[in-house]
C-alpha cells in the first residue's frame, strides 16, 4: 500500500508562513510576500515538523503565473530528487532543525497538493510515473489511488501491479 503521510494533502487548510501572507483562493490558499518583505516562505508540510519529515520524501505541487516561482523552486534544507511542471520532491536530513518551507520571493503561488512518503513508496511512485503507468497527479486523499475498480472493501486493485491500495 502506498500511503501519503500528510493529513491535508489537498491543502484546504492554510499553512504557517514567515514574512508572507495567505489569502483564500477558492478552496485553496494563495501565498505571497508580506508588504515590505524581501524574503519569506510557506511551511507547506505543516502541521508536520522536521522530526516528522526527516527521512521521508516531501512532495509539493504549486500553481503560479510567475515562471520565476518554478525556476527557483526548492525545499529549504532539502535535497531535490525530482522536479517538473510545478512540482518538486525532496528529502531532508535527520539533523535539520526548524521548519521546512518553500520561499515566496519570486511571486505568489497557490499550494495545490503536498505529500510525505517513505523513500520506498516514493521510489514506487516515481518508477510508475516515469514508466507511464501512473498518471500525474498522484495525490488523492490519504492513500494513493493506483487505479482499478472500487470494491466494497474500499480497496482498488492496480491493473499492472500485484497490490491493493486504499482509496
Amino acid at each position: 500500500m502506498i500511503r501519503n503521510l500528510h493529513t491535508d494533502p489537498h491543502c484546504y487548510k492554510t499553512r504557517k508562513v514567515w514574512n508572507s501572507q495567505a489569502r483564500a483562493n477558492g478552496d485553496k490558499w494563495r501565498y505571497e510576500l508580506a508588504a515590505g518583505q524581501t524574503v519569506g516562505g510557506v511551511f507547506c508540510w505543516s502541521p508536520l515538523d522536521t522530526s516528522d519529515l526527516a527521512g521521508h520524501v516531501l512532495f509539493g505541487h504549486l500553481l503560479s503565473g510567475q515562471q520565476a516561482v518554478f525556476d527557483d523552486l526548492h525545499v529549504e534544507y532539502g535535497t531535490t530528487i525530482a522536479k517538473r511542471d510545478g512540482w518538486i520532491a525532496a528529502t531532508i536530513a535527520n539533523n535539520v532543525s526548524g521548519s521546512i518551507m518553500i520561499r515566496t520571493v519570486n511571486g505568489p503561488f497557490v499550494l495545490e497538493k503536498v505529500g510525505v512518503y517513505t523513500p520506498s513508496d516514493w521510489d514506487k511512485i516515481h518508477d510508475l510515473y516515469t514508466a507511464g503507468i501512473l498518471p500525474y497527479p498522484w495525490i488523492d486523499g490519504e492513500y494513493l489511488p493506483l487505479g482499478g475498480g472500487y470494491t466494497s472493501s474500499g480497496f482498488h486493485a492496480h491493473p499492472h501491479l500485484d497490490c491493493e491500495v486504499c482509496a
